[in-house]
């Protein structure tokens, strides 16, 4: 058993989608959970011997994937948006459902165990940011990978330390506009948004365990809000039943 607090996780943007850069010059990202990780899918064999033991299970492929979940704090996951936005950002400003695709190379590492294992060909999947009432600000990235590498060194580059920057509470919030502007009498008390790229996974014969390519399919977003009633709020519920957009 390893110890949780001797974990590491560090990443880096691909100039090429699932290749890791080299030399793998990375950042520090702070997090609070990683469960990225290669998970077999295996099949078992129907054929019949001269006994009553089984065949036994055959690996027939790899799914790479996970979440990292953390405490949001201001700049620390602006590459990892980017990458959930399918864009950049523009003037501080994210769109998301873009066409921009940015993978990730992410290092995992148990260093009390020199075990380290590196995930290419990343994709951000999905995105979940939750505001709570009274609390921080936690927010947890789901990827979707094309390959690992296993080793029991760190693998050799210029590592950039994880961001400083206070964590994000509920406190930390300015203004929510609805429909660009400030609504007397919404009182916003929490907040909760999911992104969804739907990603799908490409599997190619000849390949072996890795991923040929990692599709994005129609994107959406959802969540909720709640919000003290007013009547202004009043006007806000009754655009539901006239398929009016917020």
């Amino acid at each position: 058993m390893g110890s949780g607090t001797k974990q590491l996780v560090q990443f880096a943007p691909e100039a090429t989608v699932g290749t890791t850069p080299s030399p793998f010059a990375r950042t520090t990202l702070p997090f609070t959970s990683c469960s990225i990780n290669a998970n077999a899918n295996k099949t078992a064999s129907n054929t019949i011997k001269d006994s009553r033991i089984a065949s036994g299970q055959y690996i027939t492929g790899v799914d790479y994937a996970g979440d990292i979940e953390t405490e949001f704090q201001y700049g620390a996951y602006d590459t990892l948006l980017e990458c959930v936005a399918f864009n950049p950002w523009t003037a501080n400003v994210l769109t998301f459902g873009g066409t921009t695709r940015k993978t990730l190379s992410v290092l995992r590492g148990f260093t009390d165990n020199n075990d380290y294992h590196t995930f290419s060909g990343l994709h951000a999947n999905q995105f979940k940011l939750t505001v709570p009432e009274n609390g921080l600000i936690t927010a947890t990235f789901s990827f979707m990978g094309m390959g690992r590498a296993k080793a029991t060194a760190a693998p050799a580059g210029t590592i950039t330390a994880a961001m400083s920057n206070p964590l994000m509470s509920s406190v930390s919030i300015g203004d929510i506009l609805i429909d660009g502007a400030v609504i007397a009498g919404a009182c916003i008390t929490q907040f909760d948004f999911t992104w969804d790229n739907s990603m799908q996974v490409q599997r190619c014969l000849g390949k072996g365990l890795n991923i040929s390519a990692i599709l994005e399919m129609v994107a959406g977003g959802t969540g909720n809000f709640t919000v003290a009633w007013s009547q202004n709020t009043s006007l806000l519920h009754e655009k539901q039943f006239l398929n009016i957009p917020i």
